[in-house]
Formats: structure tokens, sequence, C-alpha cells
């Protein structure tokens, strides 16, 4: 079921032993074939409204191209292999608002587009494959990492970015402490309740961060020194004061806003009395399947209730629910 979420069909061989000889990278990077994507702030580069790859083997020939993604001061990150085609990101985002412009009109003059612009990675996930969303998901979450242990967390000392940008080293002779990538684990989960008469319901909630009426399941992250169980156990207390049983493993997700993997579980509430965190939530309440097939979409304009995003594994346990539900 996990390969069928959006971020979990990763096609690349992530090739960590490979990626720790500087020559081979060196390598890879200058292969012909080897195909290589453009991040800035958040933004995804699209070429005349389909994503923008590039390689030598497309481009032979265009001098002037190749020098302007060659760029020293661009990061850059390994990815992976497919097959023996290496897959590698460029982290843009140290450049200016107007270097960034000058940069796209030059690229613009050097391809003959149209149209060549950035859009918002978690806008555009709907224009991706997913074999492309999940590359591309583990290209946002490396450079976030990237971005924030750029300085040693010990010593305070700038860090060097190695093993094609999975590990970073304090640069301090006298501290050289390692970071790698991390991933935040958190839980989500489908709260349901069955009551004597009547069908199921299921409790969805409105969270603060996320506007416009999108009704979603319960989630937080574990704790440290906690089982994934009891994190489910302690957020549904925490947030909607129920107390849960019957806690049952649903799958998994990779979601790189930034850096989390979502652990989804169904659970059984003992009781419907919501007692709302205001802290945390907007509002919650109970509905039955039935109900959730007049929401609306996320991202739709309209008023009323809505889903969450269909790429999420949210949208994923409340599907799964409904069709039991629903026969």
């Amino acid at each position: 079921m996990n390969s069928e979420l959006t971020f979990c069909n990763m096609p690349l061989d992530r090739a960590s032993h490979l990626r720790k000889n500087q020559q081979w990278l060196s390598d890879k990077i200058s292969a012909d074939s080897s195909c290589f994507y453009f991040f800035y702030q958040n933004k995804l580069l699209y070429l005349d409204k389909s994503l923008f790859s590039f390689s030598k083997a497309q481009y032979q020939g265009e001098a002037e191209l190749l020098s302007l993604i060659e760029r020293a001061e661009f990061n850059l990150i390994f990815l992976g292999l497919e097959q023996d085609k290496g897959h590698f990101v460029y982290d843009l985002s140290a450049l200016n608002d107007d270097e960034i412009n000058r940069w796209l009109a030059k690229l613009f003059h050097c391809l003959c587009c149209n149209d060549a612009k950035f859009i918002d990675f978690r806008h555009s996930i709907s224009m991706l494959s997913q074999e492309q969303a999940a590359i591309l998901g583990y290209a946002k979450a490396l450079i976030h990492w990237q971005q924030s242990a750029v300085f040693c967390g010990t010593c305070g000392t700038e860090t060097q970015s190695l093993d094609g940008g999975h590990r970073r080293q304090c640069l301090n002779s006298e501290c050289q402490v390692e970071q790698f990538p991390r991933t935040d684990p958190a839980v989500i989960m489908l709260v349901e309740y069955q009551p004597k008469h009547g069908p199921a319901l299921c409790l969805l909630a409105e969270h603060h961060r996320i506007s416009g009426q999108v009704y979603s399941t319960l989630a937080g992250f574990v704790d440290p020194g906690e089982s994934l169980v009891e994190a489910v156990h302690r957020e549904v207390l925490e947030e909607v004061g129920i107390e849960t049983k019957q806690i049952t493993h649903f799958g998994s997700q990779p979601w790189p806003f930034p850096n989390s993997l979502m652990l989804g579980f169904f659970a059984q509430a003992t009781d419907m009395e919501i007692t709302l965190e205001e802290e945390e939530l907007r509002s919650a309440a109970w509905f039955t399947a039935e109900q959730l097939q007049n929401f609306g979409e996320w991202g739709d304009e309209t008023d009323g209730k809505k889903l969450p995003r269909k790429e999420s594994i949210s949208r994923r346990l409340i599907d799964t629910w409904c069709a039991k539900q629903l026969g």
C-alpha cells in the first residue's frame, strides 16, 4: 500500500556506498547522461509547464547553457542512480531576487523557451509523476537539512558538505562533529467510534495551520522515549480529550514539509465527548462516511467543508475508512 502513496515510490538507488567516493561523484557530475533538477527557496523549476531537468546529452554544444548551470556557488546534492544515470539537485536559494531573475532570463535566452519559472513545490505536486514526486520530495528534504546544518550545533563553526550532500562536518579542527540528515517521526490517526445504533463515525479536525475549513485526521510528533502506540494515545488525548483503544497500523509516508515521516494508524475511541485543545485545533467533530461524501476538495475556492489534499496519508486514511463503511 505504501508504494501507492505520494513520495513513496522511489525509483532511484541511493548508492550510499558510492557517494562517499569523491572521484566517483565528480565523474557522475560531469557525465553526459546525468540529470539535474533545480530548486529555489522551496520552489521547483518548470519549463513551459513541465518539470525542467537538465543533462549534457540533451543540450550538447550549448556552451552558454552549461556555463549558466555549472556555477560554483550553487549547492549540488546527489540523489541516486537510475541504472547508471546519476540524479542531482541544484539548490539556488543563495541567490537574491535580482540574481535569480537574471539567471532565469539567461535560461530563457539559452533555451528559446516561452516560459520558465519556479513554482512552489507543495502546489506543484499534482504536476509530477509518482516517481518524480518521490525523487523531488527526497531532494526537498535534503535541501532543508543542508540549509539548517550550515553551522555546527556544538561549537557554532561553519560546516562543509560531504558525501554528495548527505553528511556535513564541522570545519573546526578541535571539534569536527558530523551531522547527518534527520527525519522527524509523526503519528497520524483516524479515530473511529461505533455507537450501539447507527453508522460508525470518524473524528476529523480543523488545524490552525490550514485555512479554508479543511477537516483532517489528528496528528503529532513522537516524543523521545515514546512508542508509536503511546504517541497515538497521547496525541488524541491531548488534542480532543478522548481515550483510544485497538490501535492498528495502516502505513507510512515520507512528508517533506519539511522532513517528517508520517506513520498512519486507525484507533477506536472509548467515547464521543470532545474536549478541544484550542491552541492546536480550531474545531473537531464526528462525521459519518455519507457526510464526508459531500465534502469539497483541498484547494477549492468554494465555501464549505473540505477534505485534505489527495497526496496525503491523512486523505488515504479517510478514503480507506469511507470505502469500508460504504461497502
